[in-house]
Parts: C-alpha cells; structure tokens; sequence
C-alpha cells in the first residue's frame, strides 16, 4: 500500500510541474504607472517618463495582445496623444481606452507617452494619472 501512495505522490508532482509550466507560458498582464508631465507646445512633443513591466521577467518572450491606458488632462484642456513602443507610436484618440495596434510586439519592452498641445492659445497644462495595463500571451512577437 506504501508503494501505491508513493506512486500517486509522484505522478501529483509530475501533473504539478506541467501545471506550473503551462502557467508561465499562459497569458497575463503588467500594469505601469508613470508621473505627470507637463505639456506646453503644439509643436515639440512632450515625453513621458518610460512605462516598464514590474518585473523583467514577467513579460519576456511574451507578446502585446492589448494595451489599455488612461491619462487625465486638466478640465478643458485637449492634447494630442500617442503610445509609443521602440518600434513606432499610435496615435490616442482620447484620454481613455484600448489598441490593440501594438499586437506582436515585445511585451516587455518599454512604453511611453507622448503629448502636445492640441491648438495655439493654449497654457501650459499638467496631464496627471499616465498609466498602461498590457496584457500580453506566449505568441512570439512579430
């Protein structure tokens, strides 16, 4: 009966181990923040401070499937806004919302925003809450 008990415990370590290994291939997400920034011409882009994975290792190998962001302007004031990866930059329709514009791309390589005033006229404005979530799978990049 010993052996049989034996036999179970290992065949639990080996359905473990697969488990553990397919987890670390599955999809998942990273979340960035980065601090304000001020934005005072229509024509010199503003950057952000670089959007980065926590952990190096929690996105390496892995892909872009979505990228969600969110920034708030000041009450009135308008921007005009792109995610930017080292491959290009997309352009923002909004302070809010989703792209899947970067897809295959290296999920951990650094993000960034990227802002200018939207029209002549307008002060100098403080964009604060810059933030990313991007969820990513085990797609090798393109």
């Amino acid at each position: 009966m010993k052996t049989h008990a034996r036999g179970w415990g290992g065949v639990g370590l080996v359905l473990m181990g697969a488990l553990m290994s397919s987890l670390a291939l599955a999809a998942g997400s990273w979340v960035a923040t980065a601090p304000s920034v001020q934005v005072a011409m229509v024509d010199r882009p503003t950057r952000s401070a670089l959007l980065v994975p926590p952990s190096p290792e929690l996105a390496r190998g892995q892909a872009i499937g979505q990228v969600s962001w969110r920034f708030q302007p000041p009450t009135g004031g308008e921007v005009d806004a792109w995610l930017c990866h080292v491959a290009g930059c997309v352009p923002l329709p909004g302070p809010r919302g989703q792209t899947a514009a970067l897809k295959g791309m290296p999920a951990d390589s650094p993000l960034h925003f990227q802002f200018t005033l939207r029209g002549h006229g307008q002060r100098v404005m403080t964009l604060q809450g810059l933030q990313v979530i991007v969820n990513h799978d085990h797609k090798r990049y393109r």
